[in-house]
């Protein structure tokens, strides 16, 4: 099953309709929305099997009877964080997010967990993000009372 970006033997891509959640076929045929898989979080698109039949690209665009195409629902979110994570974007959140993290991993004995079971693995951690909270302000406390 081809997602509607890797048609690499068709002369066009597909063409997503939002309004009314269908595709247009390189060929101008219409694919209707079939299904929905909640839990991968895809959508089934499929062209009607007489539309193919008589389709002149439909060796190069699909070999089964009629055309598939699958869609992320979340797909156009997913293209607008790939859209914003340029490399400085990363580079300031690996700084600004990371070392918390590895202050919290440091606490704790490096990362690891005194308790076993979940219930108490979610309070172990609750605590040390209080701990650092907690020690972060008082650090913003003293710094600008210095000032």
């Amino acid at each position: 099953m081809l997602s509607p970006h890797q048609c690499r033997r068709a002369p066009r891509r597909n063409v997503l309709r939002p309004v009314e959640d269908r595709f247009t076929c390189p060929a101008g045929r219409v694919l209707q929305r079939k299904k929905a898989m909640n839990r991968d979080r895809l959508v089934f698109y499929a062209a009607r099997p007489d539309d193919c039949a008589a389709c002149s690209l439909k060796s190069r665009c699909t070999s089964a009877s009629r055309r598939y195409v699958s869609r992320h629902i979340d797909e156009d979110a997913l293209a607008k964080m790939n859209e914003r994570a340029t490399p400085d974007m990363m580079r300031i959140r690996r700084s600004t997010v990371e070392h918390p993290f590895g202050t919290i991993k440091r606490m704790m004995s490096n990362g690891r967990f005194l308790t076993r079971n979940l219930k108490g693995t979610k309070t172990e951690m609750a605590l040390s993000v209080l701990a650092y909270n907690i020690m972060r302000a008082i650090s913003i406390k003293a710094n600008h009372a210095e000032l």
